[in-house]
Order: structure tokens, then sequence, then C-alpha cells
């Protein structure tokens, strides 16, 4: 039986790299690539289904949507910018919460390096909690049947309801970007939803929220769009009720 000869291999591998140089060099670079991009591919799929496809286009694409994004979401200076406000008038600078705003307590939780899906790493909330907020939204509408309504989200999963207002006609930064969607719940309780400007500065200055990456960067995602931390205690998920309220406000305002 003939013996295998190991130098033999060696020269067949050099033999095709001399015929194949371009192809071997990009081998040799995507190998240390793929080694890099693998754990941000893992984090992603770990993050769950979100509004991209949850596979390895998704990954790609939020990933080429990266140099777009906003390179701060606590950042309060986007709202100080010439006219920002103009698209969201004439109710934009408008205060639609109804209570004062507390200092949120502790630091805010760990939001994963992701344009999307945007989520919480910690101080997440339960299936429980979700089902409750979820409820929320479904009893508001049903008092609400002229101007609110929960559909399937436009913007996350499509198994995520969410809060629509369907008033008509919708305000342009609705009817241009979320086609009327103002609140949506994730799976591990933060959600996103339209405040006014003076809204969701204070939250971010509070420490409740911040901006999603693509807020106010892209045409469908308006600049007061914003992801607000999952309630830790009865307290907050009072205040996360509030903060749904003055999203109905602002959205709706003037067609009561």
């Amino acid at each position: 039986m003939p013996t295998w000869d190991p130098s033999r291999l060696s020269s067949l591998v050099l033999s095709y790299i001399r015929q194949h140089p371009i192809i071997f060099t990009s081998a040799v670079a995507i190998v240390p690539l793929a080694a890099l991009a693998m754990p941000s591919y893992r984090g992603y799929i770990d993050l769950g289904p979100g509004g991209l496809p949850h596979n390895v286009f998704g990954w790609l694409l939020q990933e080429t949507l990266r140099p777009l994004s906003l390179s701060s979401t606590t950042d309060l200076g986007v709202f100080q910018k010439t006219g920002v406000s103009a698209p969201y008038e004439p109710h934009g600078n408008t205060r639609f919460l109804q209570e004062p705003l507390a200092q949120r307590r502790g630091d805010r939780p760990v939001i994963p390096n992701y344009v999307a899906p945007q989520r919480q790493a910690t101080e997440k909330g339960d299936a429980a909690l979700v089902t409750r907020m979820n409820n929320h939204l479904r009893d508001l509408s049903s008092h609400h049947p002229d101007k609110l309504a929960v559909k399937a989200s436009g913007l996350e999963a499509k198994e995520n309801p969410a809060l629509f207002v369907i008033i008509n006609p919708l305000p342009k930064y609705l009817e241009n970007g979320t086609k009327g969607e103002i609140v949506h719940v994730h799976g591990e309780a933060s959600s996103h939803m339209v405040l006014s400007l003076t809204d969701a500065k204070e939250a971010l200055a509070k420490g409740w929220a911040e901006l999603h990456p693509l807020s106010g960067v892209m045409g469908r995602i308006p600049l007061p769009y914003v992801m607000i931390y999952a309630p830790r205690d009865e307290e907050e998920f009072g205040q996360w009720a509030r903060f749904v309220d003055a999203a109905v406000a602002f959205t709706s305002a003037g067609k009561e």
C-alpha cells in the first residue's frame, strides 16, 4: 500500500498559490475579517427578531447603515440644529407630558452597538411585563377607536403589535415615515415611541430614553423617535404609560 508523502501536499499547495496569487491573498485577508465579524454577528442574532431579517443579510444591512447612523444616541445637541423643528410644527416644541418628569434612578442600561434592532442587554423585563405593556396599548386603542388602533408593526418583526394613530390626514412626519405607527414594545420590554421634540429631549436628559441610531437621519424615522427603557417597577410602569399618553397627544394634536 503506497504511503502519503507530506512533501507532495506542500508542493501542490505552493504550485496552486503561484498560479492563483490573487485568490490566495484574498482568502488570507478574509479569514481574520471573518474571525473579527463572527462575535458581532452572533450578538446580532442574540438580540432576536427585529425590523431587519434575522440572519446574516440583516446583520450585513445594519452594518451598511452604520455610516448614516448617529454618532451618539444620547447627545442632546441634535435638537439644537437649525431648522430641526420645522417638520414637526406646529406642535413639535409643545410639552405633552402631564406630570413633572423625575430623573431616572441609576445608570442607563447597556445597549449593544447595532444600528438595528435596538435592544437592552441589561435590566430586561420579562414576558409578563411585555404582555402587560401590549395589553395597555390595546386598552388605550379600545377606548379611542376613532384615532387609535393596534396592528402588526411595520418597523419591527411582524409578530410585534404596535399602536397606530389612524387620524386622517396623518402628520407628514408620520405619513412619510412610520405610516402612523407611534409605539411598539420589544421582547425585553424596552419600547420605541414618537414623542414631541420637547418631551423627547427631556426624556433623554433625565435618563429615561435615547434616540434610535437612525432617528432623524432617514426619511422613515422621525427625530423624536426614541427608545424608552424597560420599566423596572410599578412606578416606572406608570411613567412608561405617561410617555405613551404623551406620544398619542402629540401625534394626534389638533385632530380632536
